[in-house]
């Protein structure tokens, strides 16, 4: 009996010796994993060659902390492509009408020149100042939604009144473009709560935007549909393409990859932050040919 108890003790004892060395070879083998996943760039996960109920739960714990990192890493990479593209962006479009300023500074110092074209020319170097300085502030209005520093006055405010004195300080824009504006606008609509000077330049980017890139004519709309009201600026835009679309509300996206126009993408980005940050809905879709950007507000009665 006594010798059958020392038999048994040593059968245990060997167990526990082989499942510490099993257990001590795959903490080395993990470890050694981990190095090498450490040192290069790879995608790998945690192989175990010996496994038990612990084991798998701390290999599945580390290959949760590898796929948290991967992650990271992807994020920081995009982040930082963006940013990069966003200096270049940036960088870009305060260069051009800056150059266009010293070029015509520059005629300007001639002194052969007749004094008619010096104030043609120093009328030239204004409207482009002017343009300088509404980039930078978009460029810092922008910057103000996205970190959600923008300050917003919300309360009741009757849209139908904005829209209608928008359009109609836009006349001579319209004619101007030989674009004719087709107007939908119900009279009577709920209230919505909002920031009405947000409002304004939201719709008055919209209109900007349909001036500058649009032609032939430019639909806008206002209708009420179950506790919604509906905002639609719809005009040509043949040079878009469903690829676009996709990206029209991103910072600094044009059409032209080019920038060679005057387009610097962010009209668009900021009526999106704008109209998100109120708690209201954008989106945009192209159909033959044309662009609708439609707005979707939460009136009163469905807040």
């Amino acid at each position: 009996m006594q010798l059958l108890t020392i038999i048994f003790l040593i059968i245990i004892c060997g167990v526990f010796v082989t499942l510490y060395i099993l257990s001590h070879n795959e903490v080395k083998n993990i470890t050694n994993q981990l190095s090498r996943i450490n040192k290069t760039n790879t995608n790998s996960k945690i192989l175990l060659t010996f496994s038990n109920k612990e084991m798998k739960n701390l290999a599945s714990e580390i290959n949760k902390t590898l796929e948290e990192k991967q992650k990271s890493e992807i994020e920081h990479k995009r982040m930082d492509l963006e940013l990069r593209q966003a200096i270049a962006n940036i960088s870009h479009d305060l260069r051009t009408p800056l150059t266009s300023i010293m070029g015509y500074i520059q005629l300007m110092e001639e002194d052969s020149l007749p004094c008619h074209e010096k104030k043609e020319y120093a009328d030239i170097v204004k409207r482009r100042a002017e343009s300088l300085q509404s980039l930078i502030s978009s460029f810092y209005d922008l910057s103000r939604l996205e970190g959600k520093e923008y300050k917003f006055d919300l309360k009741s405010v009757n849209i139908n009144n904005i829209m209608c004195d928008l359009i109609a300080s836009f006349y001579k824009d319209f004619l101007t473009k030989e674009i004719e504006p087709i107007i939908d606008i119900d009279e009577k609509v709920s209230l919505v709560i909002a920031d009405e000077n947000a409002v304004k330049r939201i719709f008055s980017n919209l209109i900007q935007n349909a001036l500058k890139y649009g032609n032939e004519f430019m639909y806008i709309s206002l209708k009420e549909y179950e506790g919604y009201i509906t905002t639609t600026f719809t005009n040509v835009a043949r040079n878009l393409s469903e690829e676009d679309i996709a990206h029209l509300f991103e910072r600094f996206f044009t059409a032209d990859p080019t920038r060679s126009g005057k387009s610097t993408g962010l009209g668009l980005a900021i009526t999106k932050e704008l109209v998100e940050q109120m708690g209201h809905e954008i989106s945009a879709k192209l159909a033959d040919c044309k662009l609708s950007i439609i707005i979707k507000w939460r009136t009163t009665h469905s807040s």
